[in-house]
C-alpha cells in the first residue's frame, strides 16, 4: 500500500506529534510505501525552502512553507506534489492527514487527492472554549472547509473516546470515527552519566521531586505548579519548555520568593531524559481541552514514572492514566488535592510495563485494519 502522509512538521523539529507521526511512519515502512509531507521547519525571512530526503526508508517531503500566521504555516505547492506522487504511484493509495493543519485544506481542491480514500488523524480541535478571540475569530472562516474535509474523510482517528465524547467538531461524523490511542516507538532512554549527575545535582535532596515538560502557555497551567510548590516547601518542581508565559511565571516565582521551582527553558532530549529518569513523579496540570492527549505522559509512562494528571472534562489526559497503577488524577486547578497526590505517590516504586495500546506496533495494526477496510 502507498501511504501519504500530510503532516505539520517532521523530527528534527520536536514536538509530540511530530514524534507521533515519525514513529509511525518508521513503522508503516515495514509493510507500506510511506511518504510523509510536511512543512519546512527552518524558515528564513518570508518562508523555508523545499528540500526532500529518505529518513529510516521513509520518504520526507519539506515542502516551501510561509512563515506561520496564528501558529499556522501555510505549505506551497502541495497540490502539485501529490498529484505527481498519486500518478506515480498504483491504485492502492491512502492520504492520511494530521488535524489540525489548515493547509491540507488546499486538497479540497485537488481533483487526484478527491478520488484516494483519506484518514483523518484528529489530534485536537482547533479552537476550544478559552482560546483567544482571535483563533476563534480566525476559526470563523476555517470552519466550512474543515467541515468539507470531515465529510470528504472515509476514516477519522481520535486517540480517546473521552476526547470524541466533548468534540463539537466530531458530533456530525461520529460512524467515521475510530478510537486508537497514540503509540510511541520503545526505545532505551539514552543520556551520559555527566547528564544524568547534572540532573540529581538540580534536584538536590528533595523529598518529592516532580518533573513537567511543556510550552508556557495558559492551558499547560504551570501557575498550578508554582502554588504547589508554595504549598509543598519539601517538593522540588522543575518545569521544562519557553513560551509566551515565560516571565510571568519567572516573576511569580519571583513574588513568592519560592527556591523549590527552576525554569529550565528549552533543554537538549538527553538533558531532560535525564530530569524524567530521575524525577519521582511527572505532572501535567492542564485546564483546557487544547491539551487533548499529552504525548509525553507516554514517555514517562515508558520510564516507569508515576504521572499525576488534572481531572480535566474532554481531554485524554485522564483516560491515559486510569490505563495504569502509575496514574493519578486530581480536582483540576485544585493545587491543595494536586499535593496531597504527590504525597501520596512518592513512596510508590514500580516496574509497571506500558499497556500494550501504546505502543506504536499496536496503534500501526490497529491503523491498518481501518486501511484495509477502505480498500
Amino acid at each position: 500500500m502507498k501511504i501519504i502522509h500530510i503532516g505539520k512538521y517532521y523530527p528534527p523539529f520536536h514536538g509530540g506529534m511530530e514524534n507521533y507521526l515519525n514513529d509511525l511512519a518508521e513503522q508503516q515502512t515495514q509493510s507500506h510505501d510511506v511518504t510523509a509531507i510536511v512543512h519546512n521547519h527552518k524558515f528564513k525571512r518570508l518562508f523555508s525552502l523545499e528540500k526532500t530526503e529518505n529518513i529510516n526508508k521513509v520518504k520526507v517531503i519539506r515542502l516551501k512553507t510561509l512563515r506561520p500566521i496564528l501558529f499556522t504555516p501555510l505549505m506551497l505547492g502541495l497540490n502539485k506534489v501529490v498529484k505527481r506522487l498519486l500518478n506515480n504511484q498504483h491504485k492502492d493509495n491512502i492520504i492520511h492527514i494530521s488535524w489540525p493543519n489548515p493547509s491540507a485544506l488546499l486538497l479540497l481542491f485537488n481533483k487526484s487527492a478527491k478520488k484516494t480514500p483519506w484518514v483523518i488523524q484528529w489530534q485536537s480541535d482547533m479552537v476550544t472554549q478559552n482560546s483567544s478571540w482571535l483563533l476563534k475569530s480566525a476559526y470563523f472562516l476555517f470552519k466550512p472547509f474543515e467541515k468539507k474535509l470531515l465529510k470528504q474523510a472515509s476514516a477519522i482517528i481520535v486517540s480517546s473516546q473521552e476526547y470524541l465524547n466533548y468534540s463539537n467538531a466530531l458530533e456530525k461524523y461520529k460512524e467515521k470515527c475510530h478510537i486508537i490511542p497514540l503509540g510511541q516507538k520503545q526505545k532505551p532512554a539514552t543520556f551520559s552519566q555527566q547528564d544524568k549527575k547534572w540532573a540529581q545535582d538540580l534536584w538536590q535532596a528533595a523529598q518529592y521531586k516532580v518533573y513537567h515538560i511543556g510550552r508556557l502557555t495558559f492551558y499547560k497551567n504551570q501557575k498550578l505548579l508554582i502554588a504547589a510548590a508554595k504549598l509543598l516547601p519539601e517538593a522540588k518542581f522543575i518545569i521544562t519548555g519557553s513560551g509566551d508565559l515565560e516571565s510571568k511565571l519567572k516573576q511569580l516565582i519571583e513574588e513568592n520568593q519560592l527556591e523549590n521551582v527552576v525554569l529550565t527553558g528549552s533543554l537538549s532530549h538527553n538533558k531532560l531524559l535525564a530530569l524524567l529518569a530521575t524525577c519521582d513523579a511527572f505532572c501535567l496540570p492542564s485546564n483546557d481541552r487544547a491539551e487533548s492527549y499529552g504525548m509525553v505522559l507516554i514517555e514517562a509512562l515508558a520510564l516507569h514514572k508515576n504521572i499525576i494528571v488534572s481531572n480535566l472534562k474532554g481531554s485524554g489526559m485522564r483516560w491515559i492514566a486510569s490505563t495504569t497503577p502509575l496514574g493519578h488524577v486530581f480536582d483540576c486547578n485544585d493545587a491543595g488535592d494536586l499535593v496531597n497526590k504527590i504525597k501520596q505517590i512518592n513512596s510508590l516504586k514500580s516496574q509497571v510495563p506500558l499497556p500494550k495500546c501504546f505502543t506504536i506496533e499496536d496503534c500501526a495494526n490497529s491503523i491498518d485494519k481501518i486501511y484495509l477496510n477502505l480498500k
